[in-house]
């Protein structure tokens, strides 16, 4: 495993690289803005360590949290920063496609209700694309699915590869896809950032095990989503039917011995969960992340051009 440094180590040397670029010993370095690059030379840069980026969250959150609001600046930062602190030598942006998806065909309301993005926003979101395109930077959109749906399928096929894997986000449905190979970042405006591995989701969650999320979502519903989940099942109700039963399909698996759950007011509990059961299986279908969506490319040649440059300088 890679070394982490902080402060002024002797471990590292850091460079400012200009926005049209520079020349180093020969070498012509172009980058969008200006950027630390922390070259380790002690220990060479793992070629197992990916970044993920969920690019429509990470783009409005750069939006929201700047004044004058603007997308690219503190998106390539935010590329920046994290690229360092992961030492991600590979890098993919997730970028979500324009509706209808495959999830508003299951349910037309699904996020319903949300402001429309404001104009300068869509400028600029399209500006940043084009930028990360002409800069070398990965980036993915396939039609009907979300980017969390990339996210899932690209974290699973690296898991299964070998990788050290981050997900960049600010949405908790994310978390879904933790396990000991992959870990969440999340940013908030509201929040400081929070890094989830199992342990720590599984605090947030009560004890439910990452896999868990999209059971306990379909359950007790997702606001932000504008999913309902089961009426009348709650937190508190949807934390403990899991602990007991697992998932949704072992909820149903045998009704009558939720009976025994030691749970206040438990014959209800029965009942809405006894008359909800398309409900329930169609919420757990939306909040379920896709994790095989075809992807063509190679995790292998999704070089990040951040630490690429850093290579460069070290040799």
């Amino acid at each position: 495993m890679a070394k982490t440094f902080s402060g002024k180590s002797s471990a590292y040397h850091r460079y400012r690289l200009k926005t049209h670029g520079i020349f180093y010993e020969g070498i012509f370095l172009s980058f969008s803005n200006y950027v630390d690059i922390q070259v380790f030379k002690e220990q060479p840069i793992s070629n197992k360590n990916l970044l993920l980026i969920d690019g429509h969250a990470a783009a409005y959150h750069c939006w929201f949290t700047s004044y004058p609001n603007e997308v690219l600046e503190g998106f390539m930062e935010l590329l920046e920063d994290l690229s360092i602190k992961y030492q991600a030598d590979k890098l993919v942006v997730a970028f979500d496609p324009l509706p209808p998806l495959f999830r508003h065909l299951l349910y037309p309301s699904y996020k319903a209700g949300r402001p429309p993005a404001p104009e300068e926003f869509i400028y600029e979101y399209e500006e940043l694309r084009v930028h990360l395109a002409g800069e070398g930077f990965t980036s993915v959109e396939v039609d009907g699915y979300e980017a969390d749906d990339v996210l899932g399928t690209l974290s699973t096929r690296a898991t299964k590869s070998g990788f050290k894997t981050t997900i960049a986000t600010c949405d908790l449905d994310l978390l879904q896809l933790v396990n000991e190979q992959v870990s969440v970042e999340l940013f908030s405006q509201y929040w400081p950032t929070r890094i989830f591995d199992v342990e720590k989701t599984r605090a947030r969650f009560k004890g439910l095990c990452p896999s868990q999320v999209p059971d306990y979502k379909a359950l007790a519903g997702d606001r932000l989503d504008n999913l309902p989940g089961v009426p009348g099942i709650g937190d508190v109700t949807a934390t403990a039917l899991l602990h007991e039963k697992e998932s949704v399909e072992g909820i149903y698996e045998n009704i009558d011995s939720l009976k025994s759950i030691p749970l206040r007011g438990i014959d209800r509990i029965v009942a809405i969960i006894s008359r909800n059961k398309e409900q329930a299986y169609l919420m757990k279908k939306l909040t379920t992340i896709i994790c095989d969506v075809e992807i063509t490319i190679d995790l292998d040649k999704c070089t990040n051009p951040l630490l690429r440059a850093a290579e460069i300088i070290k040799n």
